[in-house]
């Protein structure tokens, strides 16, 4: 019942901020980002029912997505504070309403009660640093369509409610130095307090990660000392998500779907 509550306040708020109720109605803004913040306030309260609420954590694949799409929509949310990003936060919202519905799907989820605070901090700055990498990843594939209407001189059509692409590039850039803080802290510490990686088919999903760890770190550093930007910024930016996603989902997939196991500890 929380689930599709919180579904529709995040469909409420999609609607009411694009189309024609956006110009038509003055009062359907302030209405939409009400609606958005409750959606997202029940999403969150589902995620602490069903994976944070366990003597430890229980965070199989479906919640997993559900916890990234939380932390997206949050972000579309702190967008809206400027009506020039309406557009793209709309998106976002959006992406966090699709994201609720996988809560608890998949495999059965892990619980671990003995789970200690480092394992745990661990497992949220993952979830934070995917999260802020996927919105750069996202963020990318629409600046790629927008060069290539650009380009191709097609109508930019619904591409119009973005921000200029100069902002969005601002905005993935910003994403990807916070993420890849996050990113770094969350593979080193892995690397401290998680043991005996094989035994808990963890060993594959650390060498991806450290993989798109170096990508994202070249990322970083192409910005910052070669000034980066256009086409080649967004081939690399989609190239280390695609190894991260690997990293976070796909074996987890594969583990939990195919295999019916887990990664050890309880870890995500």
């Amino acid at each position: 019942m929380i689930i599709a509550t919180s579904f529709i306040a995040y469909l409420v708020c999609v609607l009411l901020l694009s189309g024609r109720f956006a110009t038509q109605f003055p009062a359907s803004r302030a209405i939409g980002v009400a609606a958005g913040i409750i959606g997202w306030a029940l999403h969150g309260w589902v995620l602490y029912m069903v994976v944070l609420a366990m003597p430890g954590l229980a965070l199989n694949t479906g919640s997993a997505m559900s916890f990234v799409g939380w932390m997206i929509a949050g972000m579309g949310l702190v967008f809206l504070i400027r009506p020039a990003n309406q557009g793209l936060a709309v998106m976002l919202v959006g992406l966090g309403g699709l994201a609720v519905i996988l809560t608890g799907l998949g495999g059965p989820g892990y619980s671990n009660p003995g789970l200690g605070w480092p394992l745990k901090a661990h497992i949220l700055l993952s979830v934070a640093a995917y999260s802020l990498l996927s919105i750069a990843a996202a963020l990318a594939v629409l600046l790629a369509i927008q060069d290539n209407r650009l380009r191709s001189h097609k109508p930019v059509g619904w591409l119009r409610r973005l921000p200029a692409m100069d902002t969005m590039e601002g905005m993935m850039f910003g994403a990807i130095n916070i993420g890849f803080i996050g990113l770094t802290l969350a593979v080193f510490s892995g690397l401290i307090f998680v043991d005996n990686l094989f035994a808990q088919h963890l060993a594959h999903k650390t060498i991806l990660s450290l993989l798109s760890w170096a990508v994202f770190g070249t990322i970083a550093l192409g910005r910052w000392r070669f000034g980066w930007r256009g086409r080649t910024a967004l081939r690399w930016v989609l190239g280390g998500f695609v190894i991260l996603a690997l990293a976070y989902f796909g074996s987890k997939i594969v583990l939990e779907l195919l295999l019916d196991r887990h990664w050890g500890a309880g870890i995500f």
